[in-house]
């Protein structure tokens, strides 16, 4: 994905590092529908080759970037660990009734339980993210058990060539990737239901140390995201084109993909039910109150 670069000269820059699918590219519908120059905020938004939120949560602290996208539990977990990150602005909500994340199978396997996954491999994007998370979870409430998978680290791009060479047994894959392999893969299960039919699973965020010396910044970058985040939900062919040309789609394509949902609102319960699951599979080692968080994230996204 190029960078695209929009806004005055004169107005504060911030590079925004996300991913090409289309949950991660909110930053990149903020600038195309203009909220970025309308909060005055000269943003250059890419991918940077990045192929998972582990990735871009090591760019944005080594100041490849300012704000970057990952999932929830990447973001959450790495706080728990003392790394200085800010949640700045909520991106994309799992939504059970249209799953935009999927576990995928080959279409020459018939795997239909968790227990049918016992000693074989799942690809995700990044090992104990929220992908690895939901596949887990779903594995065990489905007659298998999760400890005997093995998961790999693999990105979205490569999934559906290691479905079809058998080189991987399932991958939690996220759109557009699934739909563009339709061909060749299919729907195992819709596996992040299995940790809550509705949980903001993605997020927008800086070094901390960044945003205590940019708070105005911060809260101008937060703001547009916040407002664009609407305007993503309700106009879907203007973004149609920015991801046609992020990640290089057609409109065919596009048109029969189930588009991901942007938060629109950052409470703790939104967050709360994935962080809970995060802890009883021992990828937190405490039980966060994500109102903590929230509140940290408060002044910055509330209008």
């Amino acid at each position: 994905m190029l960078p695209v670069h929009a806004g005055a000269q004169t107005a504060p820059s911030v590079r925004v590092l996300e991913l090409t699918g289309d949950g991660s590219s909110l930053a990149a519908y903020t600038l195309a529908g203009g909220f970025f120059k309308k909060y005055g905020v000269d943003a250059t938004v890419g991918s940077g080759g990045a192929t998972g939120g582990g990735a871009v949560v090591a760019a944005v602290l080594g100041g490849s970037a300012e704000v970057g996208f990952s999932n929830l539990i990447s973001v959450v977990a790495a706080i728990e660990r003392g790394i200085p990150l800010t949640i700045i602005a909520p991106s994309t909500v799992f939504d059970s009734k249209a799953p935009d994340i999927v576990l995928a199978q080959s279409r020459r396997t018939a795997y239909a339980s968790g227990a049918d996954l016992n000693g074989k491999i799942v690809a995700v994007t990044t090992l104990d993210g929220e992908l690895q998370l939901g596949a887990a979870v779903w594995i065990d409430k489905n007659g298998g058990n999760s400890k005997l998978v093995r998961f790999i680290e693999l990105p979205e791009t490569a999934m559906a060539a290691a479905l079809v060479q058998g080189r991987i047994d399932a991958a939690m894959m996220t759109e557009p990737h699934f739909a563009q392999a339709r061909k060749d893969v299919m729907l195992l299960a819709n596996a992040d239901s299995a940790i809550a039919p509705l949980f903001i699973s993605g997020v927008y965020f800086a070094a901390s140390a960044w945003v205590d010396a940019h708070p105005e910044l911060t809260r101008r970058v937060s703001q547009a995201i916040r407002e664009s985040a609407h305007w993503a939900n309700t106009h879907h062919a203007q973004t149609a084109a920015v991801l046609a040309q992020n990640a290089g789609l057609d409109a065919a394509t596009i048109a029969t993909m189930t588009r991901s949902t942007f938060a629109e609102s950052l409470t703790a319960p939104e967050i709360q039910p994935a962080v809970d699951v995060a802890f009883n599979y021992g990828r937190l080692k405490e039980r966060l109150d994500m109102r903590t968080i929230v509140a940290k994230a408060a002044p910055y996204w509330n209008k």
